[in-house]
């Protein structure tokens, strides 16, 4: 699912972007009234073409926008694969945790506690890692103890083929964790990739609406200014998407 920080910044570019495309001329035709009067044309002075630099800024602005969603959608689609290797992780756990458990009840059943005990020295651990090397530990003691005879007449356990499965086992799991860990190490990656793509929007996004918006003021359009004016809380959003309220106009707080 997009990520809402994303999805917001997106709708405040898009306004932006599109009153800049819409209002140029009108912003350039307003400032050439009310600034070409102090044009030195004496000395060759001509009125910039506003329009053009509104447009090229709504562009820049649209470029930088694109590239925070492409990475906001890097970022989900690395998340998306975490939960098929969570998965495979839990049910290789589940196995080798289910084949502890019941060798323990065999070498309780067949020699014991005390060499249940000795073989498997804690608690089943119910952490993938730790249980992990909790089976190397039983592996070992498989591969070293010296068995007594059986309680059960006929009924023997077989250490080292108990080892060889508990060790098959543990080498899935393993190979699991080094799985998950690796999705883990790349989402870190585009999580970073994300959130330096909405610091450059950020940066973008406040040069370019802030001076849209004081544009349309000194082309006398409080009311558009208003409405694209960036937001002083949340950053790369417009004031009225963050729902702050206007300054009041002179008149308002005169009248």
């Amino acid at each position: 699912m997009p990520s809402k920080q994303v999805t917001d910044r997106q709708k405040s570019a898009d306004a932006v972007a599109m009153a800049a495309e819409v209002h140029a001329d009108r912003v350039h035709t307003a400032l050439t009234t009310l600034l070409s009067p102090y044009l030195a044309q004496a000395a060759g002075e001509t009125m910039p073409d506003v329009a053009v630099l509104v447009r090229l800024f709504s562009r820049a602005l649209r470029a930088t926008k694109e590239q925070m969603v492409m990475a906001d959608e890097a970022h989900e689609a690395e998340l998306g694969d975490d939960e098929p290797a969570r998965k495979a992780r839990d049910q290789a756990f589940e196995e080798l945790y289910a084949e502890l458990v019941t060798q323990r009840e065999v070498l309780t059943g067949l020699y014991g506690a005390a060499v249940a005990a000795r073989t498997m020295p804690s608690e089943t651990p119910r952490d993938p890692v730790v249980l992990a090397r909790f089976s190397r530990t039983v592996e070992k003691n498989l591969a070293e103890i010296s068995l007594p005879p059986s309680r059960v007449k006929g009924a023997t356990l077989n250490a080292a083929d108990v080892k060889a499965t508990l060790a098959g086992l543990r080498e899935a799991l393993e190979t699991r964790i080094e799985a998950v860990a690796r999705e883990v190490r790349e989402a870190q990656t585009t999580q970073i990739a994300k959130r330096q793509s909405m610091e450059g929007y950020d940066g973008m996004f406040g040069g370019v609406a802030g001076l849209l918006s004081h544009l349309l003021l000194v082309a006398g359009d409080r009311d558009l200014a208003a409405q694209v004016k960036p937001s002083a809380r949340r950053p790369g959003q417009t004031a009225a998407q963050a729902d702050e309220k206007p300054e009041p106009s002179a008149s308002q707080t005169t009248g």
